[in-house]
């Protein structure tokens, strides 16, 4: 909120001279009092009084709520409470020596019936006060969640259009493939084993993909990969992959490993080494992958890595929106990428 704009000029008036009359009317219609009635320096004292302490109060609401601004997008209800605790035992302590005060200046004794009501009055117009503070930016939040949440489905949906659309050519190739398979003599045991560890790649993509997978299947399905891929490594290739046996059932959306080892594979060169590493740390999955490229390829303006590495940034965005870390590395003489979900 702007403090400049009208509101915040006229809104602590509206919210002193509010506070003022109810606790007037609360204190003085069961004594017959009229405090209209009583000298006019008194009531101005009261009234001056009261307007300084609302300034003071929506001064203190506009910092509060700044700093819990940025808390909004993840708010609770839990938080909210918090909030609005904290709010009530401000009123409370705020209110206390203001009522001494104004008491003292005005001449008039302070009756527990007058700490009371004040302190009843206060904070229910408190909390009224700061509900509007913050429902502007509860409201504001709660519409980028649920425009967020449209896109995701949005993109979900024509995800899965697209992969419905496009499991034909899987499908004729994973049957052209049996049919070639057969047609290879048995004594040709090359050949037939590629097309074996093919058709198993082809089948998990096409078949064991749920929802979710454990993480050993996506594990699994990598070496199937880098088996396959060794019909066309040079004699010096040399792969190392380390997987902990602590990741065995864990959930995982499938196919979020392999872009990162296709794009090891798709640039390796000079030294031609690979090196796979996957870690259980602190309860989340840590994946490490290296590969060696050529010294040529650390010069001019290539960006490191493809539209795969891209369309798995965007994958992660979606799936693991802040349970996720991602990055990549390119020094002279080989390519690092790595990946952390959390569980």
């Amino acid at each position: 909120m702007n403090r400049t704009n009208k509101w915040f000029r006229i809104s602590p008036l509206i919210f002193g001279t509010t506070v003022l009359i109810i606790i007037r009317l609360i204190s003085d219609v069961p004594l017959e009092s009229k405090f209209w009635e009583r000298p006019l320096s008194q009531n101005l004292i009261e009234f001056v009084s009261v307007i300084i302490i609302s300034f003071a109060i929506e001064y203190s609401l506009h910092a509060f709520v700044k700093k819990h601004r940025k808390k909004t997008g993840k708010l609770s209800v839990q938080q909210l409470i918090k909030e609005y605790i904290i709010i009530l035992l401000s009123g409370i302590v705020i209110t206390v020596p203001c009522i001494y005060v104004i008491h003292f200046f005005t001449n008039d004794p302070v009756g527990i019936d007058d700490l009371v009501i004040a302190e009843i009055v206060t904070s229910l117009l408190l909390v009224i006060y700061y509900s509007i503070f913050r429902g502007g930016d509860i409201l504001e939040a709660y519409i980028h969640q649920k425009t967020l949440t449209q896109q995701i489905e949005k993109t979900q949906m024509e995800t899965e259009l697209k992969f419905l659309k496009a499991q034909f050519h899987p499908h004729f190739l994973f049957n052209a493939l049996n049919a070639i398979y057969f047609q290879i003599d048995e004594s040709n045991q090359a050949p037939r084993k590629a097309i074996e560890q093919l058709s198993e790649l082809l089948r998990y993509q096409l078949y064991d993909i749920n929802q979710t997978v454990k993480i050993r299947q996506e594990l699994n399905f990598i070496r199937h990969y880098t088996e396959f891929m060794k019909v066309r490594m040079k004699p010096s290739f040399h792969l190392t992959i380390h997987v902990d046996p602590q990741l065995n059932g864990q959930p995982i959306h499938p196919l979020l490993l392999f872009p990162l080892v296709e794009n090891a594979y798709k640039y390796i060169g000079g030294e031609y080494w690979i090196t796979i590493d996957a870690q259980l740390k602190n309860g989340a999955l840590s994946f490490h992958i290296e590969n060696a490229i050529p010294a040529i390829a650390h010069t001019g303006n290539r960006k490191s890595g493809g539209i795969g590495l891209l369309n798995l940034q965007r994958r992660l965005n979606l799936l693991y929106p802040g349970k996720h870390s991602f990055s990549t590395f390119k020094k002279t003489n080989s390519f690092t990428a790595n990946l952390s979900i959390e569980w």
